[in-house]
């Protein structure tokens, strides 16, 4: 081993060593030349071999440079690609809205895929809807040569990506896209259709609760259908992210799988987008989406889709948390959603309102108290120094021991007065209020035995400052006792309702009131499994057994309910349990809120062609204070009555019409008509149709009336469907119709509520008619003989609340919904048939009330034996509730009882 000899020199000791240096490693590093010097000396003649490994050492760092700063420039070179690519791209969406994005990172930004077909439907309606409170940002993704000009929607429109089904390349370039804008703007990103609502609230809350620095792929998980399932080429617990009701990526999530997009673009092994996103997602980002039962409520499919949104109430568990609501195809129920959306929001905002301001106003009389308890307690300690009985100064000092009670122990008091606002249950089993009372009947029982005595004025003056104190506080208590006090009947319902009032005995619970119960219920179990959640249990609703409800018009409603729940413990011992459970509640009526309408929508209303028809019935005038209404020509109303013998019905009807219209000089009843369908009886105790029509033209020859016209159909015997049908076909689109049977009579308000209540193209009239009993049963003789009035009673008829023969509707609206079903033949089934149309019908409202100017006058009921079994069912129940009331019935079988015939 060849040895080299170094000498190290010291500066201050003139110290020199010796080391043996190895060949392949130096074994000491050499000292800096600032403080020390160094003297080489070479000893051995082969001092060239040091040369040369000096020289390789050079080369080898040579290249090791030249490998760095290659690298270096192939970076710079890449950057400066892709800052051209982005270039080409935007000069190929220059016609487009850039996506305007604040520089502050935001919460999340949501990609709309849509398509040229929807930008000028779908597109406004999320932008006016839910994307308006977004927290970020919202870009809709189309295909090549899609634009807008609407400035507010922000559109990307992707470069040779058609609108064709399925939208896997849209997908992928959306995804692709956004990495390469926004992946350090946003926390998260979702990717959703536009058939999607998205409750902003309920999104940004679960976001917020979830670290966005961790990898997460969240959505529906999904298998395939049962079609599909095992044939989507998913491996081993690999799943995907349904992409119908949202896809949520969190920013790690899309930086690991977006730079291999071009290798998912090149092996797609399904036409499904979703699936071939998910397993992109699993083979380069190593994760697979959320597997949880909750995502099925949080982003919710709903099973009927754009029909299941429809429903007259969308008050549901599944609606009201769900974070995106899927699919909403049609954008009027796209903005009903959002409506309804909106007046949840305000619901809690209200809820929340309210409960600050308890708690303010429970503090405030808290610290109003306390005050006023140190004021007190300062000029007792004065009284005090001043008496000299040394027996009262025993009595005040127990007073003052009672002024001094805990600050605590007043608030928990306070709370439990204040709590009990309603007085809804029994207060003295309510041990709060027990407590609540207590300060104030110690200091009564004590002045009264005690302190009273006393004749001193000062302490008189003291006493009463006091009393009015604790006054204020008593006053809860009184209000409790008497609101306590007052009379209140509490309903019992159940599953089926027992009434004795009514038409039906038993009857379901009224929709309103049924919608109420559910609500309190919902939110009762709510509440109830916040707390049970935490604690490992969980609370199911089943079902409500029985309860009772008081309705206070000024306050609102009281409930006391019986559930049936079930107790279910998942945390250590799991158990199911089977629990009755009574729940005491109070809903709260909102206070009443009054406004002025503007004049464009007074004119809506008040017009049955809208607010901007040159045929208005009236002209609106508006200032501050008031509405004026114009009167202008009345809208002629053509009433239609299918005739079939009965021609003594006929007559009464001809006499009615006569008095009522004929014989007034009202301009408002000069433009009714009367219009007779007439067809052929099939009943052997009708009058021929021959007869009818010449009793009709005599009766028109000779008062000469002009307003009364006949129609003969004369195919085959009578059907109401066809004769009702068959009128209404010889009418215009814009005139008023009004179906009317020929056993009807009416007074002359008939027909301003007709005008009023029936609205071209918007509302359809149905009103509820009183229906007179079997007159053997009841007495009132020559109840008609004047036609201006009806005497409505109890005992002598009731409200057909399921009688859906008379009708106000324009013809146009008619048509619309498909007029009267003409197949149907014979009597019942058609009205309702055409109610239920109406009913369903998206552009038309049913307007239905009680109209006491309509009177179905009593006849027998036949039910012919060709009835189908429906119709037959229908004419047999119609016919067993038009013979009397309840209370009626009863005093007949007395009767009968009574002289020995029952």
């Amino acid at each position: 081993m060849e040895n080299i000899s170094i000498t190290k020199v010291d500066s201050s000791n003139n110290l020199s060593f010796v080391l043996p240096l190895n060949k392949k490693i130096l074994r000491e590093s050499f000292p800096s030349p600032v403080d020390n010097r160094v003297i080489i000396n070479i000893r051995s003649p082969t001092w060239w071999l040091s040369l040369i490994l000096f020289l390789i050492s050079v080369a080898v760092g040579f290249q090791l440079g030249l490998i760095f700063l290659c690298t270096i420039r192939q970076c710079l070179t890449n950057d400066s690609n892709t800052s051209n690519i982005n270039q080409k791209n935007f000069i190929s969406v220059s016609s487009i809205n850039m996506p305007r994005v604040s520089e502050k990172k935001q919460l999340i930004l949501i990609a709309v895929m849509t398509s040229k077909d929807f930008l000028t439907t779908r597109a406004p309606t999320v932008m006016r809807t839910w994307a308006k409170k977004v927290p970020g940002d919202v870009i809709f993704f189309s295909s090549e040569g899609s634009e807008t000009n609407d400035s507010n929607i922000n559109l990307v429109s992707l470069p040779s990506v058609t609108d064709k089904y399925p939208p896997q390349k849209k997908s992928f370039l959306m995804m692709k896209y956004i990495y390469d804008h926004y992946l350090n703007k946003f926390e998260w990103f979702m990717r959703v259709d536009d058939d999607v609502y998205i409750r902003t609230d309920n999104l940004e809350k679960l976001l917020r609760s979830i670290d966005n620095r961790k990898p997460y792929y969240i959505g529906q998980p999904g298998l395939g259908t049962k079609e599909k399932y095992g044939k989507l080429a998913l491996g081993e617990n690999e799943n995907f992210c349904m992409g119908g009701p949202g896809i949520i990526l969190s920013r790690e999530i899309l930086s690991r799988f977006v730079p291999h997009i071009k290798k998912c673009l090149k092996n797609f092994y399904t036409p499904h987008e979703d699936v071939e996103l998910g397993r992109c997602v699993h083979n380069y980002a190593n994760t697979s989406c959320t597997w949880t039962y909750e995502m099925q409520h949080i982003l919710y499919n709903h099973p009927n889709k754009t029909e299941g949104y429809k429903a007259r109430n969308l008050v549901s568990t599944d609606i009201l948390r769900a974070v995106s609501l899927h699919s909403i195809k049609d954008i009027r129920v796209f903005t009903r959603v959002h409506n309804f959306a909106l007046q949840r929001r305000i619901i809690e905002l209200e809820q929340r309102n309210m409960l600050l301001r308890r708690q303010i106003n429970i503090y405030n009389k808290i610290i109003n108290i306390q005050n006023q308890l140190k004021l007190q307690k300062q000029k007792l300690s004065k009284f005090l120094h001043k008496t000299k009985n040394k027996q009262l100064k025993i009595q005040l000092n127990q007073f003052y021991k009672l002024l001094t009670m805990s600050d605590q122990q007043i608030a928990e008091q306070m709370m439990a007065i204040y709590n009990n606002t309603h007085g809804l249950f029994n207060i003295e089993n309510n041990q709060q209020t027990i407590l609540d009372q207590q300060i104030w009947n110690v200091l009564h029982e004590y002045f009264n035995h005690s302190i009273l005595s006393s004749n001193d004025a000062t302490f008189h003056s003291l006493y009463e400052k006091i009393q009015s104190i604790f006054n204020t506080n008593n006053i809860y208590s009184k209000k409790i006792s008497q609101d306590k006090n007052q009379p209140g009947i509490y309903t019992l319902f159940t599953g089926s309702q027992y009434s004795a009032n009514t038409e039906s005995p038993v009857r379901s619970i009224d929709p309103a009131y049924k919608q109420s119960f559910d609500e309190v219920v919902r939110t009762y179990m709510e509440e109830i499994n916040k707390i049970s959640r935490n604690m490992g249990r969980f609370v199911e609703y089943k079902k409500t057994l029985y309860g009772y409800y008081k309705y206070k018009p000024r306050f609102g409603i009281n409930y006391i309910l019986h559930l049936h729940v079930i107790y279910r413990k998942y945390m250590g011992k799991k158990m199911s349990i089977p629990v009755r459970k009574h729940v005491y509640a109070v809903q709260r009526f909102h206070p009443l809120y009054f406004r002025e309408l503007s004049s464009s929508y007074s004119s809506a209303i008040l017009s049955p062609f809208g607010a901007d028809s040159s045929n208005s019935i009236s002209q609106v005038m508006t200032n501050s204070y008031r509405t004026i209404i114009l009167p202008t020509p009345s809208i002629p109303i053509h009433l239609i009555v299918p005739v079939s013998g009965r021609l003594p019905t006929l007559k009464r009807l001809f006499i009615n019409f006569d008095r009522v219209v004929m014989y007034s000089n009202d301009s408002d009843l000069l433009n009714v008509h009367l219009y007779m369908i007439l067809m052929e009886t099939a009943e052997d105790s009708g009058e021929r149709m021959s007869t009818i029509a010449n009793y009709i033209k005599k009766f028109i020859k000779k008062y000469k009336i002009s307003r009364i016209h006949l129609i003969e159909v004369k195919n085959g015997n009578f059907t109401r469907s066809y004769a009702c049908s068959y009128g209404a076909s010889r009418f215009n689109d814009t005139d008023l119709l009004f179906f009317i049977d020929v056993d009807m009579v009416f007074t002359r308000d008939l027909f301003p509520r007709i005008r009023h209540h029936t609205i071209f193209n918007k509302q359809v009239y149905y009103p509820t008619v009183f229906s007179q009993y079997d007159p053997q049963y009841w007495e009132l003789p020559k109840m008609l003989s004047n036609l201006t009035s009806f005497h409505i009673r109890n005992d002598i008829g009731h409200w057909r609340q399921y009688g859906f023969g008379m009708l106000g509707i324009y013809k146009a609206d008619l048509a619309q919904i498909g007029s009267w079903n003409v197949e149907i033949s014979g009597w019942g089934k058609e009205d309702v048939d055409l109610y239920d149309k109406l009913v369903r019908s998206p552009t038309l409202n049913v307007f239905r009330t009680t109209d006491n100017s309509l009177m179905h006058i009593f006849h027998t009921k036949q039910c012919s034996l060709t009835l189908r079994d429906d119709q037959m069912t229908m004419c047999k129940g119609t016919k067993s509730t038009a013979l009397g009331s309840q209370h009626i019935l009863v005093r007949h079988v007395q009767k009968l009882i009574e002289l020995n015939k029952f």
